[in-house]
């Protein structure tokens, strides 16, 4: 016979709590990935434009060619920069997410604690009761003393 667990609610709400801070960390963290991939990516299409470009004016460019290609240049700078940025921005609020999920999960840990420690305790008092009545009843089959 087990003691049920007065708090076991609150448990379920922490390993909850604790469980959706996994989820979180492991979305941004395949974010992380995906944002890492494009910078890599952005930056190859730069040195493929900024390679493309120097092979060009050494055949002879017009000025419009140079546009485009600097115009490419640039937009591929900006947008390396905005993933740069976002990447930044993100790998803080992991940081942030790690320490949500830290605390979460000392947070639920108590709570097992404290839950083990009362079934430690209800098994305690019932083998205490087991023992009372084992005396009890051989006292019982001894019969009185004189």
């Amino acid at each position: 016979m087990v003691k049920k667990f007065k708090l076991q609610s609150v448990l379920n709400y922490r390993t909850i709590l604790e469980e959706q801070a996994q989820q979180s960390l492991v979305l941004s963290q395949q974010e992380q990935q995906e944002l890492i991939a494009a910078i890599a990516s952005q930056q190859q299409e730069l040195m493929n434009q900024d390679h493309a470009l120097k092979q060009r004016q050494e055949e002879g460019l017009s000025i419009a060619e140079i546009d485009i290609y600097e115009s490419r240049i640039h937009h591929c700078r900006c947008r390396s920069n905005e993933l740069q940025e976002r990447l930044a921005r993100l790998e803080k609020n992991i940081i942030k997410q790690r320490a949500t999920l830290l605390q979460t999960a000392r947070d639920r840990q108590v709570m097992d604690k404290l839950k083990e420690r009362q079934e430690t305790e209800f098994r305690r008092e019932q083998e205490r009761k087991e023992r009372i009545q084992l005396d009890e009843i051989s006292l019982r089959k001894k019969g009185p003393t004189p």
